[in-house]
């Protein structure tokens, strides 16, 4: 979609949220007009005892009820413009490259140690995953990130994530409806504790309690009934209320650890039975993994836990809590409501709220499509030896407008890739490797066609060292081809990525070590890009009998000035630009 689509809707949404301001300052004025008029036709009505003075009073008050409730409604529709504003201004922050200062960018899931995730910028600062990230729960983070790995997936596996990210492609404004919703829950929410406790408790509360819970009250409010008519003395159905209070205070240890996880479950709830609702209103059938029917079977056990959670926190007053015991022995019933709850749907409810959690990952890759103009569903090849095919391919991270596409066929091979510094090699290789990785995760890829076969993608690229343990910059790089070798060696179909091979070390070693490393590399079952400085590798020989691609980009310049096109051409690079930089930045 173009930017001018979400700066329209902003601008929309921004004066809905301006009526909604003027109308809220109405209602205040409204309700204290509202409440003064009560206080006079109260006063009025008791100093002269005219029946229609009451009659207007109970008018008045019913005028400020109905006003306080339409002020909430009001409220909430404020609330919900809001996050949808601020929702398509993270859409706009995406065209104008302020993207990079969302607050998620995946940084806590790279104890994984993927060395990708840095290599490609898959995750963390200025990543893929900030990129598209609108997910609110530390589950539906999770996915999304799990789903951004550089492995390979099935094909039904992958048709199941492209239908989810296609149908939200596909649906802008109910993506962004969920998104607005969804503001609500605080970023990064867990409730894998709650659930566990839900899944795993059993219901150990004595049976006997349940029926105490209901005929201890009953036989108590009929004596408190009888007593009135002076049939019984009052003090019997004290007494029994008295005992009702005494056991629900010598047993509340005990119900205590059943109710007080309700407390902190019911605005999680309401959050998330909006949510689900609002899926259901939106799907037509069941996408991907995501089933409406399932979202229906929801629905009616979560409102209903939702009201047990209103009814506990009912008793979390100190006067309430001795009240609704001592007439009704309250927790006894909202524990036994609760286990039976516990025992129906206790281990479901993780797997509802993961339809949510499904639908953040789905939403989040689909803002690839919404933001670009040229995208494409990748295809999964299947083949018996690696193919990689692409025509116009871009880098997401790229703004549109200034992306340069290039077009590459691969199968088993070695491709070499030189051109002089900042000509754009280094960015071609990571395209090409985040473009598998988006594949694989069910998104879209910035290009006319991408398909390829289940390939893992292995990198070199930034490489540390590491003082600590005593490893160089050289070492460090041997141990990530090493890794390449053996995976290589397992038949396993790889897409190799190495970035300027062995660059920790000097260029007589530089150009032995790389020879001996990529003879190893060029195999029936890999593909293997590798850019570098030295055109000695260019007239590279190796043992196997596969092709050897030379492919290049270059500079010109114009003007006195350096100028990059960034345009990959075959054959090796004849240019350089070295000195020329010197002299940009002033030395020599």
């Amino acid at each position: 979609m173009e930017q001018n689509f979400f700066e329209q809707l902003a601008a929309q949404t921004k004066a809905t949220i301006e009526e909604y301001k003027k109308k809220s300052q109405l209602y205040t004025t409204k309700r204290t007009i509202a409440f003064i008029l009560i206080v006079i036709s109260v006063a009025a009505a008791y100093d002269f005892g005219h029946t229609w003075l009451f009659s207007l009073s109970v008018a008045i008050l019913a005028c400020f009820f109905y006003l306080i409730k339409a002020h909430s409604d009001l409220h909430d529709d404020l609330i919900y413009a809001e996050n949808k504003y601020q929702v398509i201004n993270n859409y706009l922050a995406r065209y104008t490259g302020q993207w990079s200062k969302f607050p998620d960018n995946g940084s806590d899931f790279t104890e994984r140690g993927f060395t990708q995730d840095a290599d490609l910028n898959i995750i963390g600062p200025s990543s893929i995953y900030q990129y598209c990230s609108v997910a609110r729960t530390h589950a539906g983070r999770r996915l999304l990130a799990n789903r951004l790995t550089p492995f390979p997936v099935t094909k039904e596996e992958l048709l199941c994530r492209q239908a989810e990210t296609q149908f939200f492609i596909e649906h802008p404004t109910d993506a962004l409806h969920l998104q607005a919703l969804s503001l609500q829950i605080p970023l990064n929410h867990r409730m894998d504790k709650l659930l566990n406790y839900l899944a795993d408790r059993e219901g150990d509360y004595p049976a006997f309690f349940t029926k105490i819970s209901i005929y201890f009250p009953l036989l108590s409010m009929g004596l408190l009934v009888l007593s009135l008519f002076n049939v019984v003395p009052m003090q019997v159905p004290l007494i029994l209320f008295s005992l009702q209070l005494a056991a629900a205070l010598l047993l509340l240890p005990k119900t205590s650890t059943h109710i007080t996880p309700l407390y902190r479950l019911n605005k999680e709830l309401v959050y998330y039975y909006q949510l689900l609702n609002a899926m259901q209103d939106i799907l037509p059938d069941t996408i991907g993994h995501i089933s409406r029917d399932e979202i229906k079977k929801a629905l009616a056990p979560i409102k209903q836990l939702g009201k047990l959670c209103v009814l506990a926190e009912m008793r979390h007053n100190f006067i309430l809590l001795f009240l609704l015991n001592f007439l009704f022995l309250w927790d006894f019933h909202i524990v036994n409501l609760f286990t039976n709850w516990q025992k129906k749907y206790g281990t479901k409810l993780t797997y509802w709220l993961s339809l949510w959690n499904e639908a953040e990952a789905a939403i989040s890759l689909s803002t690839i499509g919404h933001t670009r103009n040229d995208t494409v569903m990748p295809i999964l090849i299947e083949a018996t030896s690696p193919k990689l095919e692409t025509e116009n391919l871009h880098n997401v991270l790229i703004p549109e407008k200034d992306s340069i596409a290039n077009s590459i066929d691969l199968t088993p091979s070695l491709n070499i890739i030189t051109g002089s510094n900042m000509s754009g090699k280094t960015t071609w290789l990571r395209t090409l490797a985040s473009a598998c990785i988006l594949t694989y995760a069910g998104a879209p890829v910035c290009a006319t066609r991408f398909a390829i076969t289940p390939m893992t993608v292995l990198t070199s690229i930034r490489v540390n060292d590491d003082m600590a343990n005593g490893i160089s910059t050289f070492y460090a790089e041997l141990t990530r081809i090493k890794a390449m070798i053996t995976e290589a060696e397992q038949n396993k179909q790889l897409f190799l990525v190495i970035d300027e091979i062995f660059k920790g070390t000097n260029s007589a070693d530089r150009i032995i070590c790389a020879k001996t490393a990529l003879d190893h590399l060029t195999m029936r079952n890999v593909i293997t890009m590798v850019s570098t400085h030295d055109f000695e590798l260019c007239r590279i020989e190796v043992g196997s009998e596969l092709p050897v691609n030379n492919y290049h980009f270059e500079e010109h310049y114009r003007d006195n000035e350096l100028v990059f096109d960034y345009l990959m051409k075959d054959g090796p690079c004849q240019t350089t630009n070295a000195q020329f930089l010197l002299k940009m930045v002033g030395i020599g």
